[in-house]
């Protein structure tokens, strides 16, 4: 057992864990991450449809420069395993209501690019190795936590004790860091799970994202790096979702094929699938003292649009440019005003994403004649409108 001092301590090594780190490497301050889970192995790198995780995330232009600024997405493009996607087709499967996103709206070459997590979190990694001043403590747990006037005091499962200028809780929806400070969160589950698998469709998938609302909720066909390949993701109500989950293999495809009502590719093949709840959660404050919340730890929300992982990398980006403001004026870096600043340029968006997303989920879930029409003419509206268009392509993609 040891005591050891940084200047930064991150709780949690996960995709938003690893970026703050090694944007916040160039200071030269003294930054150690702290993982409750082993070290992740490579992953798989075949292209059988098991071979794929089947946790993905669809990374905006405007994540993908912030991940390219880390060294870590070059690693991601060498891999060729991700889908870049320059269209996305909506509809309603309970009317007429559609409408077609392309890249070509607003003169770029995709909307964002389909990457697996796994492979994410493995370019972060590699990534950080070039970094001297920043290291990794894989399988150390969090057991307590003590925040102090002017630093943050933790131990872990190997029994060190570590003592922090300042401390990022970055471990995701049930932050054990954000429940040992506790900060009270607003939680509710959607009364839903999301189905997640990898599937081979017919014909070419043709780049583009193909999503169906249904009134039991959304279904993503998400394009992967073979032409023939996607990822889904689709959120059931518990007890449909647990039929689902439990369907045999041709069952499980006919399901699917008749949820995406011939709109798109046909699939053929699925993989093994799993299952996760949907729970949206939202820290009531992202700071207290010394200690911060990132990412999944501050906010998560529906996997609906994707946006989960992009909201956590701007929340990275936004508390580097804080801290290394106040750094280079050679002023107080970590402290509360600071991560006061980081909140409400961050918590407003985040806030407006959550609120979109339950809108989302109760309009399309509506049976109600009334508002089906309304859901109807409004996506037609949208898709007959280029400004409006244009706007919901810029949110999409995290245009600013």
């Amino acid at each position: 057992m040891q005591e050891r001092q940084v200047d930064i301590a991150i709780i949690g090594a996960g995709v938003v864990g690893l970026a703050t780190a090694l944007s916040l490497a160039p200071t030269g301050l003294q930054i150690a991450l702290f993982d409750a889970q082993p070290k992740p192995s490579a992953g798989p790198q075949g292209t059988a449809l098991n071979d794929w995780d089947r946790r993905v995330t669809a990374v905006t232009p405007e994540s993908i420069r912030f991940l390219t600024s880390l060294n870590a997405w070059p690693l991601i493009e060498e891999s060729k395993r991700g889908g870049a996607y320059t269209d996305m087709f909506v509809w309603d499967s309970e009317g007429t209501g559609h409408v077609h996103f392309t890249a070509s709206d607003l003169n770029i070459e995709s909307l964002g690019t389909i990457v697996e997590s796994s492979l994410t979190t493995q370019a972060l990694i590699t990534a950080t190795e070039a970094a001297s001043n920043l290291s990794i403590h894989w399988g150390m747990r969090l057991e307590s936590m003590d925040i102090e006037a002017e630093s943050v005091r933790f131990t872990t499962s190997s029994g060190d004790t570590v003592i922090a200028d300042m401390t990022i809780g970055a471990d995701g929806g049930r932050s054990k860091s954000r429940e040992l400070a506790g900060m009270r969160t607003r939680e509710w589950r959607y009364g839903q799970n999301a189905i997640v698998a990898t599937v081979r469709v017919e014909p070419h998938h043709s780049h583009a994202c193909w999503q169906a609302f249904l009134p039991t909720g959304p279904l993503a066909l998400l394009p992967l790096a073979g032409d023939d390949l996607c990822s889904i993701v689709w959120s059931l109500d518990d007890a449909l979702s647990d039929h689902w989950i439990q369907a045999d293999h041709d069952t499980f495809v006919a399901g699917l094929n008749r949820a995406l009502s011939g709109r798109g590719p046909q699939v053929q093949e699925v993989s093994d699938p799993q299952m996760f709840p949907l729970i949206q959660c939202h820290a009531v404050d992202y700071s207290q003292g010394r200690f911060v919340l990132v990412g999944d730890a501050a906010h998560s929300i529906h996997p609906l649009a994707g946006q989960g992982i992009n909201l956590g990398l701007s929340d990275a980006q936004t508390l580097r440019n804080e801290i290394v403001r106040a750094h280079q004026r050679g002023a107080d870096w970590c402290s509360p005003q600071v991560f006061s600043r980081y909140e409400r340029q961050r918590k407003g968006h985040n806030l407006g994403m959550m609120a979109t997303m339950q809108a989302f989920k109760w309009g399309f879930g509506s049976k109600n004649p009334a508002v089906t029409l309304m859901r109807n003419i409004g996506l037609n509206s949208v898709d007959a409108l280029p400004m409006a268009k244009r706007w919901f392509v810029q949110q999409a993609i995290g245009a600013k």
